[in-house]
């Protein structure tokens, strides 16, 4: 930039070198005539107190106590003349025209740092509250999903021991019917192979094939109950075999049992 040509102009390269925002270049230009000129010298030490307050408040957590604090330390160093007890030379700075440039300046910091407080308290609180909303639908999600585990459950030792249920010998276990729900209740599974898992398949009725259905590992006694997820009033029959981990769409393997429904 061009070397200032008046005592105002510099004033106010000193008022932004105080607050820290001046460009290299200029900064050393104000460096220059801060070492020759004791009024500007005066000047610059009088901001500085300012532009440190401002820092500081920058630095501290965001909230509303530290915000209070923060706009009183800043207008407790921006009042105008009168508000406080001053000296004769801050009174006559402050009258002066680069004074008055700089307090304005001061002020519109001020603002803008005000502003930024309550946008980022705004951001804060609304990402609590996303996350506290968030965190709360996933729990309820939770709490119906158990809810509906705890309901199939209770359907299922129902099923297995009602006196209505039909029952159907099988190798390994029986072969539960209630209503159209279909069970596997097998407790003497023999271990399966590496990589290889049971797989149920179901035949509908009036179907020439047998369709895939669920698979699965029993406990290490050979216990599993499984229920298949298909309606028991549309199969003509069921079976079980062992298959590679993944599943098969057609049977791999021959048949532990082939069980009719009917």
């Amino acid at each position: 930039m061009n070397t200032p040509s008046d005592h105002d102009a510099m004033l106010d390269l000193i008022a932004v070198a105080a607050l820290g925002s001046l460009p290299e270049r200029d900064l050393r230009l104000v460096t220059m005539h801060l070492a020759t000129c004791p009024d500007c010298r005066a000047e610059y030490d009088a901001l500085r107190p300012v532009a440190d307050a401002i820092g500081l408040s920058a630095e501290e957590p965001v909230d509303t106590l530290r915000s209070a604090r923060m706009k009183k330390r800043l207008m407790a160093s921006i009042a105008p003349p009168g508000s406080a007890q001053r000296s004769p030379g801050s009174a006559a700075r402050s009258a002066a025209p680069g004074g008055l440039m700089w307090a304005s300046s001061l002020v519109a910091a001020a603002a803008v740092i005000f502003a930024l407080v309550s946008t980022v308290q705004d951001i804060r609180l609304r990402s609590d509250l996303a996350n506290a909303q968030r965190q709360t639908s996933q729990l309820q999600t939770r709490v119906a999903e158990s809810q509906q585990t705890s309901e199939n459950a209770r359907t299922m030792v129902a099923d297995l021991f009602a006196a209505n249920a039909k029952r159907y010998p099988v190798a390994g276990g029986d072969v539960v019917a209630r209503g159209n729900r279909v069970y596997f209740a097998l407790r003497t599974l023999p271990p399966l192979p590496k990589g290889k898992v049971y797989q149920a398949w179901t035949l509908a009725k009036g179907a020439k094939t047998v369709a895939p259905s669920v698979t699965f590992t029993p406990n290490a006694s050979g216990f599993a109950v499984v229920q298949l997820p298909v309606s028991a009033t549309s199969l003509a029959a069921v079976a079980l075999t062992v298959e590679p981990e993944g599943g098969s769409k057609t049977p791999t393997s021959k048949p532990s049992f082939v069980q009719p429904l009917s």
